[in-house]
């Protein structure tokens, strides 16, 4: 995955700038302020009235209170018949804030994994550290990596991480593939290239660099993030009735156990227009998927033993 350092403005019909970023953020540069985010998250309803708030921030003197709270209004924080409540970008803020990206971190032992790598049929192991998940195995240069916010393992016990791990990762593709970017919530769409094309020449291993991989590019920002078609597709009907009627759910399925490098193998067809197909293989069945260069699926074809 990846964010560029800067980002476009927006220039959708209707929706403007209100507001210029370093002003909006410079707003929360006071931890009277995040505490006052902080309170109304935890306050009944989510809504306090001027005096509550204050009591909950622990602020005696009204006049400084108001002026710390005035800093928030309409941009974090809106007044109601009712009080205070926050606004969407506070609920957002808070929620940022409680993820632990930004007070957390964390880094465990590797954890061995049961399941071989599909590739090579060798050994993997689980690491976290540095926010990312790292899948690697010990026989070959495959890896699997994701950012993951340290406080998504909260409350975890660290044999749980894996699972927990794989959960979050389907989620950030259930999002992208809904068409909205992870980082900003802009228009998110798929296409179809290279993996040498894709990933960084460190990142290649020569025998997959023609094979295809998806990227999923925001519009507004250029957030890319990127996947091999076995977990792009994942999610499709097709898929998952092909794995339900062989007794899997899907959605319990390890994200490292689908790709298109070893149970499901992928190929171009054509590049121009691209067609690719990939296989996903449980026992002796077979399913196979042919996409353009969209992720369009084209059609698909079954086998059983």
């Amino acid at each position: 995955m990846g964010v560029p350092a800067n980002p476009t403005p927006m220039s959708d019909p209707g929706i403007v700038e209100r507001g210029d970023p370093g002003t909006v953020f410079k707003a929360l540069a006071d931890a009277t302020r995040v505490d006052i985010l902080l309170a109304l998250w935890d306050a009944d309803d989510r809504t306090a009235t001027f005096s509550e708030l204050r009591d909950a921030v622990g602020v005696r003197d009204s006049g400084q209170f108001n002026y710390h709270l005035d800093k928030l209004r309409d941009r974090f924080v809106r007044k109601t018949d009712d009080g205070y409540t926050l606004t969407l970008a506070g609920k957002q803020i808070v929620g940022a804030i409680r993820t632990g990206a930004y007070t957390m971190t964390g880094s465990i032992d590797p954890i061995p994994l049961d399941d071989p790598c599909p590739t090579c049929g060798g050994d993997r192991i689980f690491k976290y550290e540095d926010e990312t998940v790292r899948i690697e195995c010990t026989e070959c240069p495959v890896v699997a990596t994701t950012g993951v916010p340290p406080g998504v393992f909260a409350g975890y016990d660290r044999d749980q991480f894996p699972a927990v791990a794989n959960r979050y990762f389907v989620t950030i593709f259930q999002h992208v593939a809904n068409g909205f970017c992870w980082y900003c919530d802009a228009r998110s769409t798929p296409s179809v290239a290279r993996v040498g094309d894709v990933l960084d020449d460190a990142d290649i291993i020569e025998e997959f660099a023609d094979r295809p991989m998806v990227e999923y590019t925001c519009e507004r920002c250029g957030a890319g993030v990127s996947c091999d078609p076995g977990i792009a597709l994942q999610t499709h009907p097709a898929v998952i009735g092909f794995f339900y009627e062989h007794g899997v759910d899907v959605r319990d399925h390890p994200f490292w156990e689908v790709t298109a490098l070893g149970d499901a193998p992928s190929t171009f067809l054509d590049e121009d227009p691209v067609r690719a197909e990939l296989t996903y293989r449980l026992d002796d069945a077979t399913l196979t998927i042919r996409f353009d260069g969209d992720l369009t699926v084209l059609d698909t074809e079954r086998s059983e033993a």
